[in-house]
């Protein structure tokens, strides 16, 4: 009887061992999926951050946006920036994704080697402060 009982303590414990391994292995799943790093973030909290569009503004005149994208980012050669004409949903995630990968088919290219993720935010938050368009269309 002793035994039966060693033995089924034993699977019992090996069980308990396993699950405690995988609700651990969950819990710093969960802690990666929620990101603290800023290329997870979803939303630009540097939106409306005056530092962060200053920064901003800086990494447009220095990779050159203005060359295609105009001054103020009225348009040119590439598309307007500040209005509410989009081809893309204009989600913060899709502008960062554009900037740090670029666009196939088109003239944009991806800036994530001359750029960390935080600049690229930034960027975002100086676009996003030149909108002259419709603020019922505003999705950010």
């Amino acid at each position: 009887m002793c035994i039966i009982f060693l033995s089924y303590g034993f699977r019992l414990f090996r069980h308990l061992a396993v699950g405690v391994f995988v609700v651990l292995l969950m819990t710093g799943t969960a802690r990666v999926e929620e990101g603290t790093s800023p290329e997870s973030w979803e939303t630009n909290p540097l939106n409306g951050n005056p530092d962060a569009i200053a920064s901003g503004k800086a990494h447009w005149k220095n990779i050159g946006c203005y060359a295609c994208h105009g001054r103020i980012a009225e348009g040119g050669v590439g598309p307007s920036l500040s209005d509410d004409i989009w081809v893309y949903k204009p989600t913060d995630r899709m502008v960062y994704n554009t900037i740090s990968r670029g666009r196939s088919g088109t003239n944009m290219v991806g800036w994530s080697k001359d750029l960390t993720p935080e600049q690229i935010w930034e960027l975002v938050a100086f676009i996003r402060s030149l909108y002259v368009g419709d603020p019922a269309k505003i999705i950010w």
